[in-house]
């Protein structure tokens, strides 16, 4: 599943402003490869400034595209010294819409039946 979309404000990089972006949904291997990338630049992962670099490494992840960037010139670096706060929430709540239309709705499930009325020949034996 994937989306696109337009910043806000844009993200500044090799002398363009990149407006147009495509993200997939979030899977279990873009964090994996945030967190490396997370350690690789932090030397760490616990820290305040480490986990606002792992989101950006997470959103570089999933992006596809960014305006006439390639995917391999989408690193958290780039996202971190040209997204503003504004545009990252705005591609943040573009990935939790991915993941709403993820969810598998509930099955129809069949009407359950209605007990049996007592009848007859399920009543009490009459009292002597």
């Amino acid at each position: 599943m994937k989306t696109t979309g337009k910043l806000i404000y844009g993200v500044a990089h090799s002398d363009a402003i990149h407006w147009e972006y495509t993200v997939v949904l979030p899977v279990i291997r873009h964090t994996v490869d945030a967190l490396a990338a997370t350690f690789a630049a932090m030397g760490e992962t616990d820290s305040p400034a480490a986990s606002m670099y792992y989101r950006a490494a997470v959103m570089a992840e999933v992006m596809e595209s960014l305006g006439s960037l390639g995917k391999d010139e989408i690193t958290a670096d780039v996202l971190l010294d040209g997204l503003t706060d504004e545009d990252f929430d705005l591609i943040d709540a573009e990935l939790s819409g991915l993941k709403k239309k993820r969810i598998n709705s509930k099955p129809d499930l069949p009407d359950s039946e209605k007990p049996p009325l007592p009848s007859d020949t399920t009543a009490l034996p009459p009292t002597p």
